[in-house]
């Protein structure tokens, strides 16, 4: 994701991560070497954030890291917040 609003923190060669948009859903791609790297900060916070913006336009965020997905609640801000991962899909 290329925005004006992202500092340079958010290079993916420092974050370890990737942010796109597609439709409602923020997707971020975390590097699965760095598996806690959305969980800091500055990230964890600025995650957050989105999410609270998604949310407001009836969006939503996603943290990809390796096979496991985890929706970002808006209130989950910092590094200790709850987790919450996003449902199993339905087996074919």
């Amino acid at each position: 994701m290329k925005s004006s609003t992202l500092g340079p923190e958010w290079d993916p060669t420092l974050a370890h991560m990737m942010i796109y948009e597609q439709g409602p859903q923020t997707t971020v791609l975390v590097d699965p070497d760095f598996p806690d790297a959305w969980r800091r900060a500055p990230y964890a916070g600025a995650l957050a954030h989105m999410a609270a913006e998604a949310e407001a336009s009836g969006g939503y965020l996603i943290v990809f890291v390796g096979d496991d997905v985890f929706k970002i609640e808006p209130a989950a801000a910092g590094p200790a917040a709850p987790d919450r991962r996003a449902p199993e899909p339905a087996a074919a």
